[in-house]
């Protein structure tokens, strides 16, 4: 069962209450980039499996990847492992950084300027020092002796020498390159200059060694050889310009600008040409032409560009991607092989928080670009949903900049998986709507890019499958338009028709213009309407529409009703100014009041109920420059909007927001979408302050709770702080509201267990600062010996023919005595079918099943489920249990009883123990205690992931004495409010469907409570409750009802309203003894004596109550004579005829008569002969008297009841 919007009136009743002071708690993140401001980007072989790894490293502060350098492990084939960190530190922007493997040992090393980290080969390095002993390196690190490990080349006041590794990544000084003489600077490329296969160096900077030094191998170079004197002093750098098949020279730096110079093949170079480049991060064969291209720097922009060469004449700036966006130290390249392929590939990042690579075609171009790490890069959109159908709100979003729309999996209790892409590529997507356009049940994306307008959830989000809509459309906005329950979409000047399975059917309709859509019933006809820019679009239902004239002119702006008159309202914000609109109730929106805002771009505006007062709040988001914040402004309750309160100060780009739950408190908290982050803040004003603990045994007593101690379930934990009523979960868990203040938490146990802490009653004080205090830890101990376990037995439902039953048989210890070598002996009837227990009896003989428990400590509960199959009606159902120990006698003994099985039953209902007498549910008025049981079955199509039962107790109960006893599955939360409402919650309960699992689909909660001392006689207690499955309407159950009665109050009373009949005061069942003997079959009211002595009676009230009267002396006269007829009626008690048999026939003058009690006659009857039919015809059940009169006297009576 799932639906998507939660009404008001569940989420106040679920509330435990609602606090003054209005907030929103700090900002968590449920996602950042891990590429938070990347400056550069690098890729080495950091695993040592022989491939590259990128490496990025973040600049950005206010993160928790502020200044790390972090790796993705490269899986090969494009594919890439979660980020590691590899190193935390600030580097300068114009630090030298470098991956080589200092050491040998196949992992690659980090280098800053001259300093080096090793690898361990995890990625993670440790700070080495220096590895150079003298003079400065010029960072080549390259291999120059062939011995594979890495040297370099260092400059010393008067020398270029050598820096040999010797191993391990110790460096000693090698021999000198040319003559000495004076070094200012020094830069170093090596290359084969000569064609011979080795390499040689060139030698660049400001120094007497200028020149380069033919590689002889081992380590050793000749002599220094003199290059073009144009190319000194520069920085040198090798490559094919060309396209001639050897290394030409490059210098940079020099005072014209960048120059080329061509090698003959030999190591002679003549200047080529000038390049339109400064010193480029990458240089490569991009473009497979046989000649290096160069990276180019991108200026304050993202974009990724390449200085594309054609044989060194001709330099084109290429841009392999243009990204929106501004960037203050531009882009970052570099170049390797990331896919294996043999290509060089391009790698770069950008403050828009890209880092990614594009993977070279090979054949002169790149592929588009791929992710090797999970990053926002520029939310635009935001939409929560359960995507992947587990009961929770999950999240997707669309990246403006990043190019992709992505979605991140809920755990349930508001954190999240990592990024999962829905699909890349889509340039500047700005929308990322969930809505089920097929009715398949699972929730769809709805973008904004025509060649995937939507996104068909395929299997809970493992996959999505793009469509276009007819045209090569795109949705605005997914309202449905013809109430035919599905969802249409709105476009441009057309909408797209459902037909319910998500094929759409375009249809054209001028009236749809442009501007922000928003769709609501603005004229109360029940069809959605809707609202483009402030153009108000009334549907007419007959797929026509009609423009309300006029109308303001909204940006930003969101529909509801704000002012409680039942229609739908807006609110729209400007940059400095909030202006509510209240709908005439026609459609018209009418300027009604106005709230300033600080200055700024108007970024997002939603309309939620945010303090649960029932009205719509308005929630929003600006940016300044460099200041980006979310507010929130209070509905005063007219429509009139209060002053604004600042939620988020650091709000970085706020794109979008929701008002989800996503932790499952059944309060919707704050989610926002900003630039590199996903952030929630709770919604505070529900639940700021908390006083969170456990009721523990206390094993060692020392008041703290230990490992080996163990909680206690379902006890009563109260607070000074307000009126909430708590109880510990199935874990022993709890979490009381509080406020602002210094609070007092204490439990007071049973007389026979005692507190451990001294003192009893735990203190805390709750800040805005510190809102939670925790370890609030209630520890008890047995303080007198005591026996009193308890057991109970909860069935589903009734006995329901050829249907699944569950049995839950609970045996709790809640003495100081432990119970040892319990075993459990439980019978069913033969009719009945074992389905399957749980746990598995010890074994099972016949009808008889048997279960063994060691023992049960304090507190500690065995519960069995059992699921049965009853037999088809008129069978025989039925059960018994028996349960003893070995150092206890019998605990407890149910015996068996049977009953005979029918056909239907409400599986959400509510029973209570004692059911009481009658239909008042007559109870003792000194009834101790009432036990209540709320059972309920998920009868919806899937599976429900959160149960919560309201129970509003009578104000004849007190809640103080309210004991939990058993419930079927863990609960998370069991609370009493100050407006009396239990609430049983079962968060995450997975309870199945009924056509899934029918036996497992069942559960149940059992509590007992006390009613109030000195309740009055006739006191009505009535109780019922509402049974949430997730976010659906409640399941209400029937109504009990026990009645408290003092049957002291009831007296049995005889009187006699004529001289022949006695009659019984008021009452429903009724027996008479003469002379205290039981009268058989005088049951009525009334009775007519026919022999003389102490009457009584016995009288049932209509509570059940039984009183017995004192005597009544009567003296029975007779009313014949000796020539009196005899009389005989049979049958006697009669129903609709009887016969009335005389001895003889009436003398001429006599007469016949019916009487009732009152002596009034009824009737006069003629007797033919000696008989006469007496025909009901009306007669009232009752006693009735039949009489022969001769004149006026009485010489013959008989009595006849009629039933």
């Amino acid at each position: 069962m799932h639906v998507h919007h939660r009404s008001l009136c569940a989420l106040v009743a679920l509330s435990a209450f609602t606090l003054v002071h209005a907030q929103f708690g700090p900002v968590n993140l449920l996602f950042e980039s891990e590429a938070k401001y990347p400056s550069r980007v690098l890729a080495g072989d950091v695993d040592g499996d022989g491939d590259l790894d990128p490496v990025t490293y973040n600049s950005g502060t206010g993160s928790i990847y502020t200044y790390t350098l972090r790796w993705f492990e490269n899986l090969g084939g494009g594919a890439f492992g979660p980020m590691r960190i590899m190193f935390t530190g600030s580097i300068s922007g114009s630090a030298v950084t470098m991956l080589r493997d200092i050491d040998a040992d196949g992992f690659a090393d980090l280098v800053v300027d001259n300093t080096w980290y090793r690898n361990d080969g995890t990625g993670a390095v440790t700070l080495m020092g220096a590895y150079c002993p003298t003079g400065t390196p010029a960072r080549l690190l390259e291999d120059l002796d062939g011995d594979g490990d890495v040297d370099d080349v260092i400059r010393q006041a008067n020398s270029v020498d050598l820096l040999i590794n010797q191993g391990g990544g110790t460096f000693t000084v090698g021999a000198s390159l040319g003559a000495p003489g004076i070094t200012t600077s020094l830069a170093v490329a090596h290359a084969d200059l000569d064609g011979d296969g080795e390499k040689d160096l060139l030698i660049g900077g400001t120094n007497a060694q200028q020149g380069w030094y033919k590689g002889l191998g081992g380590g050793a170079f000749g002599p220094q050889q003199a290059i073009n004197p144009l190319a000194q002093p520069s920085t040198p750098v090798c490559g094919d310009v060309d396209a001639d098949g050897d290394n030409d020279l490059i210098a940079f730096g020099l005072p014209g600008g960048t120059v080329w110079f061509a090698n003959d093949g030999g190591g002679t170079f003549t200047v080529g040409d000038t390049i339109p480049s400064g010193m480029p991060e990458a240089l490569g064969d991009f473009d497979g032409d046989g000649d290096v291209d160069l990276t180019m720097d991108s200026g304050t922009s993202c974009d990724v560009r390449l200085l594309r060469n054609d044989g060194g004449s001709v330099w084109t700036t290429t841009n392999v991607e243009q990204v929106s966006g501004y960037n203050l130290v531009g882009t970052s390249y570099h170049g390797a092989d990331l896919n294996g392929d043999g290509l060089v590939d391009l790698l770069q990042c950008s403050g828009m928080d890209l880092a990614g690579w594009y993977p070279n075609t090979g054949a002169g171009s790149f592929a588009p670009r791929e992710r090797f790490c999970q990053t926002m890069a520029a939310a635009f959109d935001l939409s929560a949903g359960d995507i992947d159908l587990d009961g929770d709100q999950d999240l997707v979003t669309a990246s403006y900049t990043g190019d992709w729309i992505c979605w991140y999996a809920n755990n349930g209790d508001g954190t999240f998986n990592g990024q999962q892409v829905v699909t890349e590529h889509a340039n500047q997507v700005s929308a990322s709507r969930l809505a089920d356009l097929d009715a398949d049940g699972l929730l769809d994306i709805v973008s904004n890019k025509a060649d995937r307008a939507i996104l068909w959830n395929v299997a809970g989000g493992s996959s999505w499958t793009p469509d276009t809509l007819p045209g090569l459309g795109v949705s605005r906005a997914e309202v449905d338009l013809d109430g035919d329950l599905d969802l249409d979409l709105i476009g441009s000047g057309r909408w797209y028709e459902n037909d319910g399975n998500g094929e759409f059917a375009m249809q054209m309709e001028p009236a749809f213009v442009a501007g922000t859509v928003r769709a609501g019933d603005m004229n109360g006809d029940g069809m959605m309407d809707l609202v483009f820019g402030g153009t108000v679009v009334l549907n007419t239902g007959s797929g026509t529409f009609v423009t309300v004239p006029g109308g303001p002119s909204l940006g930003v702006f969101d529909v509801g009703d704000l002012d409680g008159d039942g229609d739908v309202d807006a609110v729209n914000y400007t940059s400095t100014l909030l202006t509510a609109y209240l709908n005439d109730g026609t459609g018209a929106l009418i300027a009604a009041g106005t709230q300033a805002t600080p200055a700024g771009v108007p970024r997002t505006l939603m309309l939620r109920d945010v303090n649960g007062d029932g009205f719509l709040d308005a929630v929003w988001a600006l940016s300044n420059g460099y200041t980006h914040q979310t507010y929130y402004t209070l509905n005063l309750g007219n429509g009139q909007l209060g002053p604004n309160a600042l939620i988020d100060p650091t709000a970085e780009s706020a794109a979008a927001m929701v008002y989800e739950d996503l932790n499952n408190d059944a309060v919707p908290d704050l989610v926002t979408a900003r630039f590199r982050s996903i952030s929630w803040q709770e919604n505070l004003f529900f639940n700021a302050f908390r006083l969170r603990g456990s009721v523990f045994i206390d094993y060692d007593l020392n008041a703290t709770f230990d490992p080996t101690d163990h909680t206690v379930p379902y006890r009563l934990v109260r607070t000074d702080a307000n009126d909430v009523l708590v109880w510990t979960n199935s874990d022993g868990a709890y979490d009381l509201p509080a406020d602002t203040g210094t609070w007092k938490v204490w439990h007071s146990p049973p007389s026979i267990y005692q507190v451990t802490n001294d003192p009893d009653t735990l203190q805390a004080t709750l800040t805005a600062q510190q809102p939670i205090a925790t370890g609030l830890d209630i520890g008890l101990a047995p303080a007198i010996g005591d026996t009193l376990p308890f057991a109970t037995l909860t069935q589903s439902g009734v006995f329901r023919c050829d249907d699944q039953v569950t049995l839950w048989l609970t045996l709790r210890n809640n003495g100081t005595f432990i119970p040892e070598g319990i075993l459990i002996d439980f019978e069913l009837a033969p009719d009945m079918t074992l389905d399957g227990t749980f746990p598995a009896p010890d074994s099972i003989v016949g009808q008889h099943l048997y279960w063994s428990v060691d023992s049960l400590g304090w507190f500690q509960e065995f519960q069995a489920s059992i699921a049965l199959t009853v037999g088809p009606v008129g069978s025989t159902a039925g059960f018994g249990y028996t349960i003893t120990a070995a150092n206890l006698p019998i605990l407890f003994e149910q015996p068996p009883f049977l009953f005979t099985v029918s056909c239907a039953y409400d599986p959400n209902d509510k029973l209570v123990t004692p059911q009481g007498f009658g239909s008042a549910g007559a109870v003792p008025i000194d009834q101790e205690w009432l036990e209540y049981t709320v059972r309920f079955q998920n009868t919806g199509t899937d599976t429900a992931f959160t149960v919560q039962l309201l129970d509003t107790l009578d104000a004849d109960l007190d809640p103080l004495t309210m004991e939990v006893l058993a419930a079927s599955h863990d609960l998370t939360q069991i609370q009493v409010d100050a407006q009396r409402v239990a609430l049983f919650r079962f968060e995450r309960i997975l309870l199945p469907d009924s056509n899934v699992n029918e036996a497992a689909s069942h559960g149940f909660v059992k509590y007992r409570i006390k009613p109030n001392a000195g309740s009055p006689h006739l006191t009505a207690i009535t109780n019922s409750a509402a049974i949430y499955f997730d976010l659906n309407p409640p399941v209400i159950t029937n109504t009990v009802l026990n009645t408290l009665v003092d049957c002291s109050l009831h007296e049995a009373l005889i009187s006699s309203p004529s001289p022949d009949v006695l009659e019984a005061g008021a009452g429903i069942q009724y027996q008479w003894f003469l002379n205290g003997q039981q009268l058989p079959g005088d049951t009525l009211p009334q009775l007519m004596p026919s022999l003389s002595g102490d009457y009584t009676v016995q009288v049932t009230s209509a509570y059940g109550c039984v009183a017995l009267s004192a005597p009544y002396t009567y003296i029975f006269t007779a009313i014949g004579s000796q020539d009196a007829p005899a009389l005989r009626v049979q049958p006697n008690p009669m129903n609709g005829t009887a016969v009335i048999h005389l001895a003889e026939a009436l003398a001429n003058g006599d007469r016949l008569e019916l009487v009732d009690v009152s002596g009034r006659v009824l009737r006069s009857l003629r007797p033919s002969g000696r008989s006469v039919v007496l025909h009901r015809d009306g007669l009232a059940a009752g006693a009735y008297t039949v009489r022969v009169l001769r004149g006026a006297a009485v010489i013959g009576a008989v009595r006849v009841v009629v039933e």
